[in-house]
């Protein structure tokens, strides 16, 4: 029998194109993976404490519907119930750990990059939505005859060009400040503290840093700890 340290609990946010997990190992700190859809990696089934989607849900018998995280459990005012639970949790995350001073400017740079704004009173207070930035690359590259896809990951040298010679240079350095012009605008409209994650967040964050002038709070898992911290 296993004793309790070996004893694992997991967390689960289904994404549009990633699986989000919290796992933790006995009394052990919680560790965060961003992962490719892998239904398999559900099993064994007890051990999933809590499950969220906005993506597409397999059918899977450890899915079960007692333990799917819903928008009346994330405690601010205001939710509509089109929102996507992932923009919730984020948003309550980074309104708690501001501690409630103002209100809060929540970037989540995924499949679509998602801007969600948190009054200082803890109320839903509108937000934005565009392509994210491997979106746009990839619908650059599928709706023309004269552009081919380039990969999202690729990190622009610190020297780089504004204005890139090289095609594939171009379509990634302008989805980048297409965002981050986006991003400055309902900023100037909102100056609250910005808390940016999302897969696509390491692209956006140097942009950010230089062009907005003040400091982005990076919280690449910010929304499973907002889960793990929502069901403790």
């Amino acid at each position: 029998m296993a004793s309790s340290e070996d004893l694992r609990s997991r967390c689960l946010l289904i994404g549009n194109s990633r699986w989000h997990w919290a796992e933790q190992t006995g009394a052990s700190q919680w560790v965060y993976q961003h992962e490719a859809a892998a239904p398999e990696a559900l099993d064994p089934p007890s051990d999933l404490l809590a499950w969220a989607a906005v993506g597409v849900i397999p059918n899977h018998p450890c899915l079960q519907s007692s333990k799917r995280l819903n928008l009346s459990a994330i405690p601010l005012q205001g939710i509509p119930p089109w929102l996507g639970i992932d923009r919730a949790l984020a948003g309550w995350g980074a309104w708690r750990a501001n501690q409630n001073r103002v209100g809060v400017l929540v970037v989540d740079a995924g499949t679509v990059l998602s801007l969600t704004r948190i009054s200082a009173d803890g109320s839903f207070s509108g937000g934005l939505l565009a392509a994210g930035y491997g979106l746009q690359l990839r619908a650059m590259g599928e709706a023309t005859a004269g552009l081919t896809a380039t990969s999202p990951l690729v990190l622009e040298p610190e020297d780089a060009e504004p204005f890139p010679f090289e095609t594939q240079a171009a379509m990634r350095s302008g989805a980048q400040q297409s965002l981050v012009g986006l991003i400055r605008e309902a900023h100037a409209q909102s100056p609250w503290p910005i808390w940016l994650c999302g897969g696509d967040s390491p692209q956006l964050l140097p942009k950010l840093q230089d062009q907005l002038g003040m400091e982005v709070l990076h919280a690449p898992n910010l929304v499973m700890e907002a889960m793990v911290e929502l069901i403790s």
